[in-house]
């Protein structure tokens, strides 16, 4: 009973002083206190405090210097935790990510892994969401971002202190986590080229947040290959719900066109689009939509659609988790495309 509670001391002791180092209090490159100090601080024996440094010091947190104290060192490496749970963490679900989770599920079932969604609490921050997940000894985490924004030097830190951790469909967690998601560029080349017509107008639809990068990415890559095309921004709502007044500006701009293909950054967009505009756009039949990712009920238009391959996505990030665990001081983050498939 005595070397059980010793253990939980310097296991308690190590906690607190990593949530100093997460929260900011303890820095990079800064002295932490005196042996003596902690002792006298957080009541415990001078014996506990040793060996708590002494795990932090092969942990690689802490450089202990004789005559020049203890330092913070935070190092972005890879972490050996076993892979026997893994928490995916988002800040809602739609169903493009629920598609996401049936694939990472299977993954999972095969690694023998078990799977925990989390969702990101509306007041709380993303990096605080994964601290309290790795207060709770859960250290595999692969990441939803949407729309939530990324604090990098907290995922150092956290990275510091044991996390191991992929993000989806984002890349802005770089160089601390890996990013996996869908070649952008390449799905809306694939959705202008799946239809050709002379002298084509194009137009593109989407999201007006450019803090997503796949927000971003979508239509930068639409304005470098198509300079003459027009734009239209859609105020972003998480729940994705789009305003009547939304789809009238849409109407407009498609109706200055003669002819052309309307290219869509996200399907809730095409979906909303073709509902309400559908009975003009079939009527005049000079119209094509192209849309990234799918939706429901695009079965019953003729849609062109870039659906993500997100098997290979959960594959992948799969791979990258055991190769931090594996790889240690080794591993660097990488970012991996991932390319979709143009269906209809």
């Amino acid at each position: 009973m005595g070397n059980e509670m010793n253990e939980l001391r310097y296991l308690d002791l190590k906690n607190a002083l990593c949530e100093k180092i997460y929260e900011g209090i303890y820095k990079d490159g800064k002295k932490i206190p005196s042996e003596r100090q902690l002792s006298t601080d957080y009541e415990v024996s001078r014996i506990t405090v040793r060996k708590t440094l002494e795990l932090m010091e092969k942990e690689n947190l802490i450089v202990r210097e004789v005559g020049n104290g203890t330092r913070v060192t935070l190092k972005n490496y890879g972490n050996a935790n076993p892979l026997d749970v893994v928490a995916l963490t988002a800040p809602s679900r739609n169903p493009f990510f629920a598609n996401f989770i049936a694939e990472f599920q299977k993954q999972a079932w095969e690694k023998n892994t078990l799977l925990l969604y989390v969702e990101v609490p509306e007041r709380a921050t993303l990096e605080d969401c994964l601290y309290r997940l790795y207060t709770r000894n859960i250290r595999n985490v692969v990441v939803w971002q949407d729309d939530q924004t990324v604090d990098r030097e907290k995922l150092l830190r956290l990275r510091s202190i044991g996390m191991n951790m992929v993000f989806f469909d984002a890349d802005d967690a770089l160089p601390y986590a890996d990013a996996v998601f869908l070649d952008n560029v390449d799905a809306v080349k694939s959705l202008l080229k799946s239809v050709e017509f002379p002298g084509e107008n194009y137009l593109y639809v989407g999201w007006d947040n450019r803090s997503i990068s796949n927000v971003r990415k979508r239509e930068a890559a639409f304005t470098e290959n198509c300079p003459d095309g027009g734009v239209v921004r859609i105020p972003w709502r998480r729940d994705r719900k789009i305003e009547e007044e939304s789809v009238k500006r849409v109407k407009k701009e498609i109706q200055k066109m003669p002819q052309g293909m309307i290219v869509c950054g996200a399907g809730e967009i095409a979906q909303r689009i073709l509902e309400s505009l559908w009975e003009m756009m079939s009527q005049e039949k000079k119209y094509i939509i192209g849309t990234i990712d799918d939706f429901d009920g695009s079965d019953r238009y003729p849609v062109k659609v870039c659906v993500q391959n997100l098997r290979e996505s959960a594959r992948k990030i799969y791979q990258r988790l055991e190769e931090q665990s594996e790889l240690g001081s080794g591993w660097k983050a990488e970012s991996y495309l991932i390319r979709g498939e143009i269906i209809k």
